[in-house]
């Protein structure tokens, strides 16, 4: 096998497992969001709504982690959230949600991806160093 290959297949499975980040970051946000929702009938959303927030949040995530996946865990946190806070909401506005409801989601979707966000990203962190004492190979 050529060295090329092997670059190619590294490069290409590291994608994989930043996507895999992203979209658990998205998962426990969904969760969380899913039982802020559940809390008042004010905050009721369609059965779709989680779906299609997983799946647009997911990518929104992975094209954002692309480019700030080398900052501290804080910074990279903080950019996460906010681009994919806002870029949800401004979905939600176009799909015709109430601009009270959007600009009050809009804060508590930052905040519940800021807490999913360092919450995996620490975990992450966590496991690279322990693989690493233990002889693994750093990404």
């Amino acid at each position: 096998m050529k060295k090329k290959d092997v670059k190619d297949r590294s490069e290409i499975s590291n994608y994989f497992s930043d996507l895999l980040v992203v979209f658990l970051i998205i998962l426990v946000f969904a969760l969380i969001d899913s039982f802020v929702h559940s809390l008042s009938a004010e905050y009721a959303v369609p059965d779709y709504y989680f779906r299609n927030k997983i799946i647009f949040g997911t990518i929104i995530g992975f094209i954002t982690y692309l480019f700030i996946k080398n900052k501290k865990l804080l910074t990279k946190s903080l950019i996460l959230s906010l681009v994919v806070s806002v870029l949800l909401q401004i979905r939600y506005a176009l799909e015709g949600y109430d601009l009270n409801f959007i600009f009050e989601f809009l804060f508590l979707h930052f905040f519940m991806l800021l807490i999913s966000s360092l919450l995996v990203f620490k975990i992450i962190k966590i496991k690279k160093f322990d693989k690493n004492l233990k002889g693994g190979k750093k990404r």
